[in-house]
């Protein structure tokens, strides 16, 4: 069954593959046929079932959808990683935001007398 585009921004659906989808599919299917019949090569045929099984649309995605955006994500954009505080807006390269401690001598009484009775 068609079903009409939504008004007319959506694109058109016929079952479970956008129209494009399924004409891509349907020409590798053809395509598949042919190349398995002629040369015993069941190739283009095992692609044209992943590729229609990829294509499915269950309430506007797909997996090959999916798919391509993780490959732009993960491979082709560069991200740009920036660490600061989340305590403080922006921190420069030559602010040091840690209290400064004052060095202590580590025996509180060295410097002077005995104490001991």
């Amino acid at each position: 069954m068609y079903i009409y585009p939504d008004d007319l921004k959506a694109a058109p659906t016929l079952w479970l593959w956008r129209l494009r989808d399924l004409t891509a599919g349907g020409l590798l299917a053809v395509f598949g046929v042919v190349t398995l019949t002629q040369f015993g090569t069941p190739l283009f045929a095992a692609i044209a079932a992943l590729y229609l099984f990829l294509t499915v649309r269950i309430e506007d995605a797909c997996i090959l959808d999916f798919i391509r955006k993780a490959g732009v994500y993960f491979i082709g954009r560069s991200r740009l990683y920036r660490w600061a505080s989340p305590f403080y807006m922006e921190v420069t390269e030559n602010e040091d935001h840690r209290e400064k401690k004052e060095k202590k001598h580590p025996l509180p009484d060295a410097g002077g007398a005995d104490h001991r009775a």
